[in-house]
């Protein structure tokens, strides 16, 4: 039996086009479709990704207007750095002349000296006390100047006291700071021990340099005064820090209004979030050109997105209920734009944006970021669409598994090609050695009756 090497050799017929025919028959449409399969789901996929992306870039503006206090930002300037002022936000508005007549101090106390730092001063406790605060200090017979100064400084419980060493000509001694101020806050220095009277505050050797003091300021001709440097609400919703005194007859110069750019960049990063969301969900929806063409998805979130911009909002209040009421409305094209109408009785979109935001910033805040408010209910929606349990965060991982599963369709259909293309094989390579066989053994025939009719010639 001839052996075959390669299908057709045997018997001189082209098999092996006839197993790559057989085999492209049955693997090109199963690969197109899965090939279309694939980029129908990898697009829609991208679209998918896409969608989400644009909703969560949008979501970034909404979180901004639901901060209750988003629209209530004011400008609060002082006229020297003598004072810095800060508003809540809630501050009304006007100007305000400030005198800062002293500053509020903490107490400091000189000890009593000795020869020299390495000094030892007597044994027992010491008891630092300012105000309600209090911590005890317990001093060694050895514990030199320096090492009770450490003490000091490293007690655990102290409230904000300092103890420094100066070495002057005539020996060297404590300089005891307190950092509580105020005038009923004065530091009190006590002693267990006779030994330890260099430190008392009682001891007449001790120097009591600085007392401690109030902070006193005058606003218009109203004197006030505070234990810190800090006045917070003497001017209603303002805190005031002194830092320094301020000339005689030169009081500082304190201005607080709205922060009305604010208000408008707020309004325009709104209105420019709006209508971005709106140009990428028409892109992506477009009929012929867009990845996710005529998607439930898509047009469900346009309409919801469309009803909460035209919808007037329950919780609002002073009369501003919806976005037409600050000047705001939906064009030909879905897309937000200050309005252009204006007439006798209504006026332009731009002069009720600009009154909104002069006389209501807190109304207009209450528009976005109330329970039921614009952005509050633009922000729900679409965190019910892109949070970790929501309809796209679901969406792109259903569609990814499928995805993947096509892996294994293009695996199943590479195997079943195989497993095809080998029984051909052998089917062929049967026939192929049949036909050898036949043409071998016609072969054997033909010469075989030539030779006879040689033979018979003779």
């Amino acid at each position: 039996m001839a052996i075959v090497t390669s299908l057709g050799i045997g018997s001189g017929i082209d098999l092996e086009s006839l197993v790559e025919a057989y085999v492209n028959a049955e693997a090109i449409p199963q690969e197109i479709r899965l090939q279309e399969k694939e980029d129908r789901l990898s697009l829609e996929l991208s679209g998918v990704g896409s969608f989400k992306s644009s909703l969560s870039s949008f979501n970034d503006i909404l979180k901004r207007l639901t901060d209750a206090d988003a629209f209530n930002k004011q400008v609060v300037t002082s006229s020297s750095d003598a004072i810095d002022v800060k508003s809540n936000g809630f501050a009304s508005n006007g100007d305000f002349e400030i005198t800062v007549e002293q500053l509020a101090k903490g107490s400091r106390y000189n000890t009593d000296t000795v020869t020299d730092s390495s000094s030892t001063v007597g044994n027992g406790t010491v008891t630092f006390s300012s105000g309600s605060e209090t911590f005890d200090v317990v001093i060694e017979a050895s514990d030199t100047l320096s090492q009770i100064r450490d003490k000091i400084n490293e007690q655990s419980e102290n409230f904000g006291v300092t103890a420094n060493i100066i070495n002057g000509e005539n020996g060297s001694f404590l300089v005891i700071d307190s950092q509580i101020t105020g005038e009923d806050n004065e530091l009190s220095i006590s002693v267990s021990d006779a030994s330890l009277d260099k430190l008392s505050s009682s001891n007449p050797s001790v120097t009591r340099v600085q007392d401690a003091q109030d902070a006193s300021i005058t606003i218009g001709t109203t004197v006030v005064t505070s234990e810190t440097n800090e006045f917070k609400n003497t001017i209603e919703d303002l805190t005031i820090t002194v830092k320094e005194k301020t000339i005689v007859g030169s009081p500082t110069l304190i201005s607080v209004a709205q922060d009305t750019e604010n208000g408008s960049s707020l309004i325009d990063d709104f209105i420019a979030g709006y209508n971005g969301l709106m140009e990428d969900l028409t892109g992506l929806a477009a009929p012929k050109q867009g990845r996710l063409a005529f998607d439930p998805n898509v047009r469900q979130m346009k309409q919801q997105m469309a009803n909460i911009v035209l919808q007037t909002i329950s919780t609002a209040v002073g009369g501003i209920e919806n976005l037409h009421d600050i000047g705001l409305e939906l064009n030909r094209d879905g897309k937000l734009q200050i309005s252009t109408f204006t007439s006798d009785n209504i006026p332009s979109g731009q002069n009720r944006l600009d009154d909104a935001l002069s006389n209501n910033l807190s109304n207009v805040g209450e528009l976005f970021a109330s329970s039921g408010g614009i952005a509050t209910q633009m922000s729900e929606l679409i965190d019910n669409y892109i949070a970790s349990d929501g309809v796209l965060t679901q969406r792109v991982k259903t569609l990814t598994e499928r995805v993947s599963d096509i892996d294994d369709e293009w695996s199943t259909l590479e195997e079943r090609l195989r497993s095809l293309e080998e029984r051909l094989r052998n089917q062929f390579t049967y026939l192929d050695t049949t036909v050898s066989q036949y043409n071998a053994t016609s072969e054997w025939l033909t010469s075989s009756l030539k030779n006879i009719g040689f033979q018979n010639n003779d």
